[in-house]
């Protein structure tokens, strides 16, 4: 896909996105643009900063599930070959 094509894509994409996708693509977007050489915390959107928290509350408190378990789970429902990537 060229350059032209791809752009077209993302404006489609964009237009079709509801309310929260846009908050999400803006903010990976600014992410992406702004992104300094340190990175980091500080350099996440609230709501990334907010996402990765609560994840990190999920976990510490065992409402985790490991990765192969998960996979291997994936593999099975969609007959997957464990040569695709997940």
């Amino acid at each position: 896909m060229n350059e032209a094509a791809m752009k077209k894509e993302l404006h489609k994409l964009i237009d079709d996105a509801d309310d929260r996708q846009i908050k999400e693509i803006y903010s990976l977007m600014l992410n992406y643009f702004n992104e300094n050489e340190e990175g980091g915390w500080d350099s996440l959107s609230p709501y990334h900063q907010e996402r990765i928290t609560e994840s990190i509350k999920q976990a510490d408190a065992g409402l985790g599930r490991p990765f192969d378990e998960v996979t291997r789970e994936l593999r099975e429902k969609y007959g997957l070959n464990g040569n695709s990537k997940l």
